[in-house]
């Protein structure tokens, strides 16, 4: 189904692609929805859960690979999941190679999802000071979408679990049509938006840190 925040963050990854290559590490890869998105010489997926059939089963919090072994991260949505986020950085810059690049993202607004393990959220700030104290140095932060997409994603999130529409085929072909035309709406009056009140509501924030030691 349309949900503002999936269209947005694949728009993120794809246009901050650039950044990732060599051999990567999929950091909480679930699905390797993005893998197709990058040119790299291997692929490794990460994941707690065997169900999503990684390359290496284990934590971010701890990265079973070598020290500087990895050429770029990604990790996408994964932080808020985490019990010790500032351990799964500092294992992000310890498997990365020096001048390596990390593209992370993580929310700042949304529903409780995957619960119980749904534990943080964060601001372009706290995002920043994480990576910062962990040894990278912020290359660019980009935010994704604005007061306009976060009321429709809500909306649209709460009849999605209100009606149980991922279970309903016939319920889900009634509504899609309506939240794809919201959804879009609520992205392009963002687009138009530049007030300082819209700058302060987003659903989340990407990241890209480089490692300088």
């Amino acid at each position: 189904m349309f949900q503002p925040d999936r269209y947005l963050l694949k728009k993120q990854i794809k246009e901050n692609a650039g950044f990732v290559g060599g051999v990567v590490l999929d950091a909480g890869s679930g699905g390797r929805r993005y893998k197709n998105f990058f040119d790299f010489e291997k692929y490794i997926a990460l994941d707690i859960d065997s169900k999503s059939n990684p390359d290496i089963i284990g934590s971010v919090e701890r990265i079973p690979l070598h020290d500087n072994s990895v050429d770029s991260i990604i990790s996408t949505q994964v932080l808020e999941h985490v019990s010790n986020p500032r351990k799964a950085v500092e294992e992000f810059h310890r498997v990365l190679k020096r001048g390596g690049h990390c593209l992370v993202t993580a929310p700042q607004s949304s529903e409780l999802h995957e619960e119980p393990n749904d534990y943080f959220r964060f601001t372009k700030f706290g995002l920043e000071k994480l990576f910062e104290k962990s040894g990278f140095e912020t290359v660019l932060i980009d935010r994704c979408g604005g007061f306009w997409t976060l009321t429709a994603q809500m909306k649209i999130r709460y009849l999605i679990d209100l009606f149980k529409l991922n279970r309903r085929r016939w319920l889900r072909i009634i509504f899609n049509p309506a939240f794809f035309i919201f959804g879009r709406a609520a992205i392009l009056f963002d687009a138009v938006d530049k007030s300082e009140a819209n700058s302060k509501h987003t659903l989340g924030w990407l990241i890209v840190a480089k490692k300088q030691k």
